[in-house]
């Protein structure tokens, strides 16, 4: 998928256009940010950052929030 994702990002560096290419061909999460990796050449922090800050990924960022919701409201009732 990175191979080619490559010309999306070479035409256009823009993570919205990234994001949607692999999106459309069904792939998503790790998998999407992997590919942001491979082809933007940067670390999982930006991949993430790039993935999390489209609009195309707006699921997957509410899902992502959700969860992170839900560990820190089990975190503070742990005893």
């Amino acid at each position: 998928m990175a191979e080619a994702a490559e010309p999306v990002w070479a035409e256009f560096h823009d993570g919205a256009a990234l994001q949607a290419f692999p999106k459309e061909r069904g792939c998503d999460g790790v998998d999407a940010v992997k590919v942001t990796m491979q082809v933007v050449g940067c670390g999982l922090a930006e991949a993430q950052r790039t993935f999390f800050a489209v609009p195309c990924r707006s699921d997957e960022l509410a899902f992502h929030n959700a969860v992170m919701e839900g560990l820190e409201r089990a975190q503070t009732h742990s005893p």
